[in-house]
């Protein structure tokens, strides 16, 4: 049977449907693991004992500030309520500014899964309109680096939605992380402040 020169063959129209239907199959696979992880990291980490050790890292300070800024930005679309705590770490800092860097820097590593979550494919996101908002403010370098900035420095659990743009668009990670990074310490630093009498 002749076709048309730049037209695919029978075979190769097959084959494309093919792909396609495991290309779903597989973003389906990615979003159902996505979201089953963070149940469990939802359910995990509200389980008294884990929340007896999470009020516990206000003992180790520097330390837990990391690694509580980590492990409640580490789900997504699945807020984990931490203020309160890292409030208290702060407050017992002899150096709260860095103990403020140090949960900006755990808390970007935690927004990581976010990130790469959306690196599986546009499917994750869906099209709604704060979706359409969100990736349009990322349409070019600066202004994606200044909105990821602004937008990931008050306690807003809606940047997961940013995050997850971010990685869909594939920001590089040397906007992504800065930008983040800044906007947290920013958030820390303020928490910092009011957390001691005397500020920083």
């Amino acid at each position: 049977m002749s076709h048309e020169i730049g037209q695919p063959t029978e075979p190769e129209v097959v084959g494309i449907r093919t792909w396609s239907k495991r290309r779903i199959a597989l973003t389906a696979l990615g979003i159902a693991g996505m979201l089953a992880l963070n149940y469990a990291a939802y359910w995990v980490l509200t389980r008294p004992a884990v929340t007896d050790w999470l009020h516990s890292l206000v003992n180790v300070i520097y330390p837990g500030a990391f690694i509580l800024a980590f492990v409640a930005n580490v789900t997504v679309l699945i807020p984990i309520p931490y203020n309160g705590i890292m409030l208290a770490i702060l407050g017992k800092a002899g150096l709260p500014w860095l103990a403020a860097l140090l949960a900006a820097a755990g808390s970007v590593l935690g927004e990581l899964s976010g990130y790469y979550a959306g690196r599986a494919g546009r499917q994750v996101l869906g099209k709604s309109k704060a979706v359409t908002w969100t990736t349009e403010q990322m349409s070019t370098p600066m202004r994606s680096f200044l909105f990821l900035m602004v937008f990931s420095a008050p306690p807003n659990p809606i940047f997961d939605m940013a995050g997850l743009a971010a990685g869909t668009l594939k920001i590089p990670l040397r906007i992504f992380l800065p930008a983040v990074f800044i906007g947290r310490s920013a958030r820390f630093l303020l928490f910092a402040y009011v957390s001691i009498p005397g500020g920083l």
